[in-house]
């Protein structure tokens, strides 16, 4: 009488397949699959990536400039907003400054928050 061992099927042994060896096929086939990333693409994604780094640094110094920003309740501090006509609006009102000068940094925090996340999600 004959006995089929656990690995085998049919009388004829099967080859185990390790993990190492499909993770192997499997870079095998994602490199294959990868198209080839010109000179020229590389550097604009670099230029795309600096871009994007110089963007959150300018954001993150104008957030420290707000909040180093010091004013007294004393009505010496004057918000001054510009349009592109020239048309002023002025301000002493320290609780209105006071409220607008959280509300920035709370939107160039935001927004750090989201230049963080787009550098790190960014692939080259």
């Amino acid at each position: 009488m004959r006995t089929v061992k656990s690995n085998q099927k049919n009388g004829a042994a099967s080859k185990a397949i390790t993990p190492a060896q499909t993770q192997k096929a499997s870079e095998t086939s994602t490199a294959k699959q990868q198209p080839k990333v010109s000179l020229e693409d590389r550097i604009q994604k670099v230029e795309e990536l600096r871009s994007l780094t110089g963007k959150r640094q300018r954001t993150v110094d104008t957030y420290h400039q707000l909040r180093t920003f010091q004013f007294g309740s004393d009505e010496n501090c004057t918000l001054v907003l510009t349009d592109s006509q020239g048309q002023k609006f002025a301000t002493n009102n320290s609780a209105l400054i006071s409220m607008l000068t959280d509300y920035f940094a709370t939107l160039l925090n935001d927004k750090v928050s989201e230049l963080d996340d787009e550098i790190i999600g960014f692939k080259l």
